[in-house]
């Protein structure tokens, strides 16, 4: 009964993890649409990028609040109040055509995958010990690879038919909500106390998920306009590259628990950063859709032990006390990261044009990957 709960659990969290990757990337290959739709709204094309990045500042706005309220109020209810929201506000593009109100719509889903994420990783600490957790990671980023490839495929198919039906795949949610409220259960209640050794420690941490997604929301921001503009490419085409590239990202997750017991934290990121230059390189030389085939493998490589490998060594770090709060302020960080990404780029693409912003990004990873290498061969 014991093993039959505890399978029950991981699947309940996995099918919690599609919700993550299914915020941003499910109306990826609608974006350029989008723009030519509302094509008399000044400066649609950088407004529509919004579509993706107001979830994103509404998510790393609220985390910190959210992660008070899984410490106050228990995990669960959050949850549940953030599935209902991410149901409600990501399907208002669906059946909502006023380009602002569903703008509103991502934000109500921003509130939701807030509550979402920042339950669910608190979760995973309380229910596992860390050898299991290790392996609970890796299927994870598996079902986030695959969950990746099925949304992206499924979205792009669905906008050659029109831009709103993408918006119909956040429905999907209701259909395991039973399966969750049968097999998750509050966890023991911790009782909050400050720590500033912690939150130093933690603080890494942090600066690091920021960092990794202000990379990792280069391709869904980006990609789209380099494919259908500059190499002129179908929404579909942007769906199939990147869902290769989660091919890859999924494959490479799997394999998260053999990789850690061999290296550290910080010799995975830095092999991870040195595979991530690579794909951009080869992406800023790409003059064709089939060139950027050639950087879905070490693209998706890379970010398949990126994300893992960033929640991994949190949980390690965390202390039960401290979960909910700091749960919430990973998050946040996460999706700030998400947020600031075509924000920060836009000079880059504005003065280089696409590509020349993935080769300099490209330069800067290899160089991270340099300085993470060099530090880690100085320890014993």
């Amino acid at each position: 009964m014991a093993n039959t709960n505890t399978k029950r659990i991981q699947i309940s969290l996995l099918l919690i993890a599609t919700l993550g990757v299914m915020s941003g990337i499910t109306v990826v290959s609608s974006l350029p649409l989008i723009s030519h739709t509302f094509s008399d709204i000044p400066h649609i094309e950088f407004l529509s990028k919004l579509m993706l990045t107001i979830p994103s500042i509404i998510i790393a706005l609220f985390s910190p609040f959210a992660g008070h309220i899984i410490d106050r109020w228990g995990r669960l209810k959050p949850l549940y109040i953030g599935i209902f929201l991410f149901i409600a506000g990501g399907s208002s593009g669906f059946y909502l055509h006023d380009f602002y109100v569903i703008l509103v719509g991502r934000a109500a889903l921003g509130l939701g995958v807030s509550l979402i994420m920042t339950s669910s990783t608190a979760l995973i600490g309380d229910y596992f010990s860390a050898e299991v957790r290790h392996k609970f990671m890796a299927k994870q980023g598996m079902i986030v690879g695959f969950g990746g490839i099925l949304f992206i495929t499924t979205g792009g198919l669905l906008a050659q038919m029109h831009w709103s039906y993408p918006f119909a795949i956040y429905l999907i949610p209701i259909l395991f909500v039973p399966f969750l409220l049968k097999s998750l259960y509050e966890p023991e209640k911790h009782k909050h106390t400050e720590d500033l050794e912690v939150e130093v420690k933690l603080l890494p941490v942090y600066l690091t998920a920021f960092f990794v997604m202000v990379l990792f929301y280069m391709l869904p921001t980006q990609f789209p306009y380099l494919i259908v503009n500059t190499l002129g490419g179908t929404p579909q085409s942007i769906g199939f590259v990147i869902a290769t590239a989660m091919t890859f990202n999924a494959l490479t997750a799997m394999q998260y628990a053999k990789i850690k017991a061999r290296l550290s934290y910080m010799q995975i990121f830095s092999a991870t950063f040195a595979l991530f230059g690579l794909g951009l390189f080869i992406i800023s030389q790409a003059n064709s859709i089939a060139g950027l085939y050639f950087a879905t493998a070490p693209l998706g490589m890379g970010f398949g032990l990126l994300l893992v490998n960033t929640n991994s060594w949190f949980l390690s770090l965390v202390p039960a006390h401290k979960r909910g709060k700091a749960s919430g302020v990973l998050t946040s960080s996460f999706f700030l990261g998400q947020f600031a990404s075509p924000i920060l780029f836009e000079p880059i693409v504005s003065a280089y044009g696409i590509q020349g912003l993935f080769f300099i990004i490209s330069g800067v990873s290899v160089l991270v990957a340099l300085v993470l290498f060099l530090k880690t061969r100085k320890k014993p």
